[in-house]
Formats: structure tokens, sequence, C-alpha cells
């Protein structure tokens, strides 16, 4: 058998402690970009936390046959994804029909997006994510959750392909060596294309697909205790790093996407029991944003996206928009998400 798959893994609470921390530095982009420039990257870290977990999950799974482990995959992620995305879609696009005066565009990014390829959509519509137009559509940000589906795709034959799936002895092995390999292609691709068309690079799925696959990356390292060293690096040290690319300027954003990237990945190895940080992504407080994190993420552009068609963003509209995002995020868990999930 392979070198980890006889064991069980263990959920790790502080990876939802990390989700509350990205979808907190991505409302705050979202709120205001000269706070935090490079907030909008708390996507990426989501980006490699998915792939993480994602791995995680198939690792601890029963041997099951093709037609079991393709349909139970996507079983789980219809359940987790689309439940909270329809009524989502359908009162956001009802909202924003009576205030944009031209809403198609909008309207055609939401149906698009239920359908997995809204990013593919406003790519074509719409292209510098950090438009003007961006701000005033409140479906730009199902882009993210695209690229996520459509790596969904992707994943589950790989994992399957390389024996991963049916625990076979050389399975983990040949996943290790094939999202390496696929790694290194989606890195490339992601630099080049960033020289040629930076919003393609931005808005597609095969030059995010390293960042989604480091996370597997890092699983399979992990568990193979080939990343003793990083283990060994100070969890608060490299978050603070973060902290400090997040103030990168937008004009610095490739570099600054393979940095988070970099330093995610490193903090999820390093986060070890007993430091301050592991402390902290568990306190419950924090905990429950990152159980929050999808309709949080879902329903706060919705609410910054209608106020900046009617009441504007400020200082004084903030406490209210904020309990506002709270309230729907967590109003989508409790009634819609957890029910299915």
């Amino acid at each position: 058998m392979g070198y980890f798959l006889n064991q069980k893994i263990k959920y790790r609470n502080e990876i939802d402690g990390l989700r509350a921390f990205a979808v907190v530095v991505v409302i705050i982009n979202h709120f205001n970009k000269d706070i935090l420039p490079s907030g909008y990257l708390g996507v990426d870290i989501f980006f490699v936390i998915s792939g993480y977990v994602i791995t995680a999950s198939l690792a601890s799974r029963r041997k099951e046959n093709f037609k079991d482990f393709i349909s139970g995959f996507f079983e789980r992620r219809i359940k987790r994804l689309i439940p909270a995305l329809i009524p989502f879609t359908l009162i956001t696009g009802l909202l924003i029909s009576f205030f944009d005066p031209e809403p198609i565009i909008s309207l055609r990014t939401g149906i698009t997006s239920l359908f997995g390829v809204s990013n593919l959509y406003l790519l074509k519509h719409l292209g510098d994510y950090f438009a003007t137009s961006a701000q005033l559509n409140p479906f730009t940000h199902t882009w993210s959750l695209d690229v996520e589906e459509q790596f969904y795709l992707v994943f589950p034959l790989i994992i399957w392909l390389t024996g991963f799936a049916e625990k076979k002895e050389n399975g983990a092995k040949n996943l290790l060596i094939t999202i390496i390999g696929l790694i290194s292609i989606s890195f490339f691709g992601y630099l080049y294309l960033n020289q040629i068309d930076k919003n393609a690079a931005y808005f597609l799925m095969p030059t995010r697909f390293w960042e989604m696959a480091s996370g597997c990356l890092i699983f399979l390292l992990i568990n193979k205790k080939k990343l003793l060293i990083l283990k060994k690096s100070n969890p608060f040290l490299i978050f603070l790093l973060i902290i400090v690319v997040l103030f990168f300027p937008v004009s610095l954003s490739p570099i600054a996407t393979i940095f988070i990237v970099f330093l995610t990945s490193i903090l999820i190895t390093s986060l070890n029991k007993g430091s301050n940080i592991y402390k902290f992504f568990i306190n419950k407080k924090v905990l429950h944003i990152g159980k929050l994190s999808y309709s949080l993420y879902l329903w706060h552009w919705t609410v910054l996206c209608i106020s900046r068609w009617t009441i504007g963003i400020s200082l004084w509209t903030f406490p209210f928009q904020v309990l506002l995002m709270y309230f729907l995020a967590f109003t989508s868990y409790k009634y819609i998400e957890m029910p299915f999930r």
C-alpha cells in the first residue's frame, strides 16, 4: 500500500481559521483598495486551501470503483457549492435589476456562474478584474468559484488515473510526480501569459491550476515526511510575511501571487499545535467566520455592489454593511449550507 493511504486523515480546524483570514482580507480590499491593495489575494489563499483539503478528503476515502468515485466526488462538490449559490444568484439578480438601468451583463454573469463558466464570460465581456465596471457587477467575484469548479472537473481524473483513488501501491508516488509536472506547466504558462494577456492569465483555470495543485502537493509531501524543514518554520513569521505581501501594489500582482501561494503552502505546513498563530486560528470566533467563509464570500459582494449603486461606501455606512454581510452569510450557512451538507 502507499506510504500514508492507510492512515486516517485528521480534520484540521486551523484550516477553517485560515479561511476566515482569507475572506476577511478579501472583504477589506473590496471595501477600500487603498487600505489593503493586494487583499484580493485572499482568493489565492483559498485556492491553495482547496487543493489541500480536496486531496486530504480523497486520501481518507475507502477504495471505490470509477463510477462510485466520480459520482461521489461530484455529489459532494455539488452539495457543497450549488445550494448556497442558487438563492444568492436569484436574489442578487433580482436586486441588481432594480438599480442598474442596463443589468444584462450582470445577469448573464450570474447565469454563467451557475454553469461554472462566469470566469470565461467575464474575460470576454469585462476583461480587467480591476476595472470600474467590475465593481458594479454583483457577480464579478464568482470567477474564482468557477475556476475551482473547472479544476474539480480535471482533478478527480488525475487522482483516478494515477492510482491514488484505488489505493494502489505507487498511487501516491504517481500522483506526486504528475502534480509536480502539471504545476510546472501551469506555472510557466501563468508567467508567459502574464506577459501577453494579463486578463487571460488572471481568469483562466489552466493558469490558476498550479495554485490549487500546490495545496495537493504539500499534502502529499507532508504525509511523505519530505517537508520536515518547512514544518519547523516559524508560522508567525510566515503569517507576517503574508500580511506584508497583502500591502503590495496591484502593479506587482504576478509576483505577489507567487509569494502568497508559496507562503500559504509553508504556513499550512508549519501550523503546529502550541504555536501562537495556531491558537489564533482555532479561536472560536475565528473558526466561526471560517465556517461562514463561503456564504460570506458570496454575499459580501452583493452588499458592496448594491451599495455602490445606492448609498455608496463610507466610514458611516461600513458598520451597517458589515452587519448585513454577516446576517446574510449566517442565514445562508445555517439554513442552506448545513442542511444540504
